[in-house]
């Protein structure tokens, strides 16, 4: 038995340097060429920074950062996908525990992609995977100057 473990033995640095010689490769082409490369954002239309609360009655307040002006108030059980996107971010904030002291960021770019952000956690949400009508949940907390 150990006349037929003996080879497998000596073939396994070979596969690993073999392996591992196609890793080196594979990544130095992606470099080389940009493949691995993210095509860059469209333009920035606008950028809001907000901040979300809970209301007692089970709604959604929504602050601008910057003014603390209202800018929506979201009543219980309205804008699902908004409410989700949302938790989502607040668990992730959780588990890292950081506070909701820093405000979330929603760009929208040209051709009316849009982003939410959230800067503590590096966390990016693009909303127009998700369609036109969970963008609209969104695009409302512009300030009326820009829609």
């Amino acid at each position: 038995m150990s006349a037929l473990a003996a080879p497998a033995t000596r073939m396994i640095p070979g596969a690993i340097g073999g392996l591992l010689g196609g890793v080196l490769l594979c990544a130095i082409l992606a470099r080389v060429t940009d493949y691995a490369a993210l095509p860059p954002s469209p333009p920035v239309v606008a950028r809001v920074a907000l901040t979300f609360a809970d209301r007692p009655d089970g709604g959604i307040a929504v602050h601008n950062a910057a003014s603390g002006a209202l800018v929506a108030s979201i009543p219980a059980r309205d804008d699902g996908f908004l409410r989700m996107t949302l938790r989502l971010l607040a668990a992730a904030r959780m588990r890292a525990h950081i506070g909701p002291a820093t405000p979330f960021i929603v760009t929208e770019f040209t051709g009316g992609a849009m982003r939410l952000t959230d800067p503590a956690t590096g966390q990016n949400v693009e909303l127009e995977a998700f369609g036109p009508s969970n963008i609209a949940e969104f695009a409302h907390f512009f300030p009326e100057t820009h829609q």
